[in-house]
């Protein structure tokens, strides 16, 4: 398992165990820093505790934002940027997964180019931005490599453009304390950032050669809770995320973004897993792609629709994973969830080279229940 370094797109990322060591080469002349986390997974994984003693041993003045959940609005992104005024911090400093690292890339954004949080939903330009360090603790986000964010507002829940971190760090060791079902539901995540590159309009050779290898990666690995297991998905969602930024998601992300901003609690992965195997059944109709990275995910040979769908159904059943979609919504919910996927999110559906048409949103979601 040996250590490295790459640059893209100006982000300078450190993968391997203990790279947070090296954060104390982009600190010089720093003296103050605002910590941006969630309530427990910084202090459990342990790299709170790593990154406060770089600070303190810099002498550097920090103060920590924990306020960060699952699903994050744009009122927690707002709070945070007042925060981060308040106390005067020259730079953001995120310990977390997708929800922390997307929060504080709006939020070093708002600090110095002001505005809130909607304004750049809505497509206010960025001018100036706090320098951003992220320390990712899931393998499955790519919010630490490229440059989009989530939030959600209202009921809605919208990706941007906005920003890539400064320098990001991915240490396999702080993914060891994932609960297992998060563990099932970032990697899910990670191999749908993949699936969907290679399904869009926007696919090249690169994006194919670096998704076909998270899916071969994550379909040998997912079962393995040792620490080669969890390098190994952690450099497949790297690479996910760099597929992603180049080829952007599309259908499936779009309607697990209106599911999950209609009931927050359901986690993004979750949500992902849940709608996937039928979502697979409509893109491989029109994606020869599709056959392609399915097969280096499960390790055998798909073709038709039907088997692409039941090879991914089956996936899941080899990994552990349970839930139904009527654990978080009803058919009752099913005009709004059109109503925000063919609304709000209409832009993802153009990024496939087929027409989504609504009676295969609503095959999707009745299949799903």
């Amino acid at each position: 398992m040996r250590s490295f370094e790459l640059e893209y797109s100006g982000t300078k990322l450190y993968f391997g165990l203990n790279v947070v060591k090296n954060l104390s080469k982009h600190l010089n002349g720093i003296e103050r820093v605002t910590v941006v986390t969630g309530k427990h997974s910084a202090r459990v994984s342990g790299a709170l505790k790593d990154v406060e003693e770089v600070l303190e041993d810099l002498d550097v003045e920090y103060k920590v934002f924990d306020k960060v959940k699952p699903n994050p609005t744009v009122d927690i992104a707002n709070e945070l940027s007042e925060f981060v005024w308040r106390e005067s911090s020259e730079c953001l400093i995120a310990i977390g997964g997708g929800s922390v690292i997307d929060t504080a890339k709006f939020s070093s954004c708002i600090a110095l180019s002001g505005g809130d949080a909607r304004d750049y939903l809505r497509g206010k330009s960025v001018k100036r931005l706090l320098p951003l360090i992220v320390v990712n603790l899931t393998h499955g986000t790519g919010s630490e490599i490229d440059r989009f964010a989530v939030l959600t507002d209202g009921r809605e829940k919208i990706g941007v453009s906005i920003r890539y971190p400064d320098v990001s760090f991915d240490d396999p060791k702080y993914t060891l304390s994932l609960p297992r079902d998060q563990s099932i539901y970032t990697t899910i995540d990670a191999f749908f950032h993949a699936y969907e590159a290679v399904t869009a309009k926007t696919t090249n050779p690169f994006v194919e050669t670096l998704s076909f290898e998270c899916a071969r990666l994550i379909g040998e690995n997912l079962k393995d809770e040792n620490l080669k297991g969890k390098f190994n998905l952690l450099y497949a969602s790297m690479i996910a995320g760099i597929s992603l930024d180049i080829s952007p998601a599309h259908i499936v992300h779009a309607i697990e973004h209106a599911l999950s901003g209609i009931n927050p609690k359901l986690a993004h992965g979750c949500g992902l897993a849940l709608i996937g195997a039928r979502s697979i059944y409509w893109i491989h109709k029109n994606s020869e792609n599709s056959s392609k990275i399915l097969s280096f995910l499960t390790g055998r040979k798909v073709k038709s629709a039907e088997d692409a769908e039941r090879s991914f159904t089956e996936f899941l059943d080899s990994i552990g994973f349970e839930g139904s979609l009527e654990d978080y919504i009803g058919r009752d919910d099913f005009r709004d969830v059109e109503g925000i996927v063919f609304g709000t999110l209409s832009y993802l559906l153009r990024r496939v080279k087929f027409e989504f048409k609504r009676e295969m949103l609503y095959d999707i979601l009745e299949r799903s229940l």
